[in-house]
């Protein structure tokens, strides 16, 4: 109930949360920090409408200003901007709140028992301020370092036997490269140099290459065509590829990176002389934060796929897993939940935002005896923050 709440009326529960967080941080940095009276209950939440009401109207208008480089190319700037500050005012606004949450039933019990609160509410003051700098400095590193590392994950992948000529072959797999936010020039060269120095036996791009804007896609496009592997690079489209057009990306993949071979619901036999195909499929572009998701055409892949054959199914989300290990796909490499971008800082990063999204957030997961690798991705969707969370290019050995 609270997930189909959140994700339903997107726009405006974030709106609604932003304006908010705007009025407790405010708070606190008046009242808590600074020690001076606060507005008062009237004003307090006179201003939360006003700034619930400003966000829910700026958002959508910034979002596409964003997406078609509204405003002379200033709007794509201001958008950014607007989505650092916001996702910084929430990050501190929930961590104040639930300070505000412990201290409040303290303070009333103190106050019951007639006691002098000050004591507590210096105590207070100190652990919110502690623990607010900590988290300030932990956006501000996520903003800078933390986005900017680059990850290079190994992974081996037991076949049981079943097709001993394959062992030792090597995929490299990066997603969400989401050219157009951040991801474009020396970056994105630097990262096609990165995975053509693995020498790779294949190259495996699991969607999202794109951001929003089609302007992007020539010179990315371009940039990709040097992306090289023994055996051939394979790619699939994401939602955002969606967003910036499906046959618009594909039309330029197509005429200035023929290199990549894109799948959208077919098989292809890798040039080796043990029994290997890759399939892919396009993400069906829309409700993004959808779990038990199912293609039709995954179902007409499995019966065309060749009873003797190892075959590699590529995929933008995740949630196709449960789908695909039914059906019988051994191994099936996806991206989209970009591990969280966000995760706590805990051995693996298991504890991240993408798990208001999906169960399958980051890593292997196994079902059916198949195997799903999530890729963190090489880019970032939204505010350019990555915390515990690097960037990732990942090389799958088959053994």
């Amino acid at each position: 109930m609270l997930r189909r709440l959140l994700f339903s009326r997107f726009l405006l529960t974030l709106g609604l949360c932003l304006g908010v967080m705007q009025v407790l941080v405010g708070h606190w940095i008046t009242v808590v920090l600074a020690g001076r009276p606060g507005p008062g209950l009237g004003l307090g939440l006179a201003l939360a409408a006003g700034l619930v009401a400003a966000n829910a109207y700026a958002i959508p208008v910034l979002r596409r200003a964003r997406r078609r480089g509204g405003w002379g190319g200033w709007g794509s700037w201001v958008a950014r901007a607007y989505m650092a500050v916001g996702l910084g005012t929430l990050l501190l606004g929930f961590a104040i709140g639930l300070a505000w949450a412990g201290y409040l039933p303290l303070a009333g019990l103190l106050a019951a028992a007639g006691a002098d609160g000050e004591g507590l509410f210096q105590a207070f003051r100190a652990a919110s301020a502690l623990v607010v700098g900590a988290l300030a400095f932990m956006i501000v590193w996520g903003f800078t370092a933390g986005q900017r590392r680059i990850e290079h994950t190994r992974l081996r992948v037991d076949l049981d036997g079943r097709h001993p000529g394959l062992r030792g072959l090597r995929i490299v797999q990066i997603s969400d490269l989401h050219i157009g936010n951040g991801m474009e020039g020396e970056r994105l060269r630097g990262l096609v140099s990165r995975v053509n120095a693995l020498e790779a036996d294949l190259v495996a791009l699991c969607g999202d290459l794109f951001d929003f804007d089609p302007g992007c896609v020539e010179e990315g496009a371009r940039a990709l065509a040097a992306l090289r592997a023994r055996h051939g690079v394979y790619a699939v489209l994401g939602n955002h590829d969606t967003y910036t057009g499906t046959e618009h990306v594909a039309e330029h993949l197509a005429r200035l990176a023929p290199n990549i071979r894109l799948l959208r619901g077919e098989l292809a036999r890798v040039p080796v002389e043990a029994p290997l195909w890759v399939a892919g499929v396009d993400d069906p572009g829309r409700d993004w934060a959808a779990r038990g998701v199912e293609l039709p055409v995954l179902d007409e892949l499995a019966a065309r796929c060749p009873p003797d054959a190892l075959v590699v199914l590529l995929v933008h989300r995740p949630e196709l897993f449960p789908q695909a290990s039914r059906l019988g796909f051994p191994l099936v490499l996806a991206g989209h939940t970009h591990g969280g971008q966000i995760a706590l800082p805990t051995p693996g990063g298991r504890f991240n935002l993408a798990r208001l999204v999906t169960r399958f957030h980051r890593g292997v997961y196994r079902e059916n005896g198949s195997l799903l690798y999530v890729n963190r991705g090489a880019g970032v969707a939204g505010p350019a923050i990555r915390f515990n969370c690097p960037r990732e290019i990942a090389t799958i050995e088959l053994a």
